[in-house]
Order: C-alpha cells, then structure tokens, then sequence
C-alpha cells in the first residue's frame, strides 16, 4: 500500500465491495449509471480485469476517490499503452493532493507494467483542465481528434 503524506489519504487497489462508493464518486463525475445493479457489475469486471487496475483513496474506511487505469499492447507504439479512465475525488477532499497521490499511483502501475505511454482523455470544460492538472503532472496536450461510435444509443 502506498501512502503519501500525513494528511494525505491511504491508496491502497479497490475490491468488488468498493462499488457503492466507486458509483458515489461517479455521480460527483456527472455520470449516474441508471442500473445499479449492472453499474456493479461492471465495476467487480473491471476490479478483476487482467489489463485494468482501479485504486481508491481512503480516510479511515470512506473511500474518498479512485483512479481507474486500463492497459494494454499497441503494436503501433511496440509496447503497453495505459489511460487513464476516470479520476474523481470528493469535493471536500480536493486541493489535499489525494488526485495527485492517485495519478502518482496510477503512473507507477503503469511503469511497473513497462507502458511506453500513459493517456489521459479530458473533457475541456472540466475545472481540472481549466486547472491544468493533468499538465502539472507532466502531461502534454496533443493535437488529436476523438472519434467516437456510441454502440448504446443505436
């Protein structure tokens, strides 16, 4: 388990039983998935899935954020990429470092693993991007475009 300063929160991977918690966070990202019930079930797949890791920040036994990290081989890059997929933490825990310690955490995964690169895709109109956040911690916006087919909604 990784800690980080005193007043910093303990990292530690998330488990299955973390769902309630990890949808609670969701909400604070805008997203409230309509069936519970399948949003944990998704998250337990995630939590045990070989190519993804998810780690909660915790104060005592309330977890207080997460960063969830998928990982996988590109055969463009000749090695593992990692994105970063989603990274929340609690209102009244912001500005403490915890969104610091989590990507610090989720970089180090992604390094024990061999990545060649680490990706983060974030909406522009998020106040963390406006905060440059993601830039503090060294990375570089691209000139790049997403695309994206929404397979749900057809």
């Amino acid at each position: 388990m990784l800690t980080g300063a005193p007043s910093a929160a303990l990292i530690r991977r998330a488990r299955p039983g973390d769902a309630h918690a990890l949808r609670r966070l969701m909400r604070e990202l805008g997203y409230d998935p309509a069936d519970a019930r399948a949003a944990d079930e998704t998250m337990a797949q995630v939590v045990r899935h070989p190519e993804a890791a998810v780690f909660v920040a915790t104060e005592g036994v309330e977890v207080v954020g997460y960063v969830a990290l998928s990982h996988r081989p590109q055969m463009r890059l000749g090695g593992r990429l990692a994105t970063i997929d989603e990274l929340v933490v609690t209102a009244r825990w912001r500005d403490r470092g915890v969104g610091s310690q989590l990507v610090a955490t989720a970089v180090a995964h992604a390094r024990s693993l061999h990545c060649v690169r680490v990706d983060v895709n974030q909406r522009r109109d998020r106040e963390s991007y406006s905060r440059a956040f993601y830039s503090q911690h060294g990375f570089e916006e691209q000139p790049s475009a997403l695309l994206r087919l929404n397979l749900a909604s057809r």
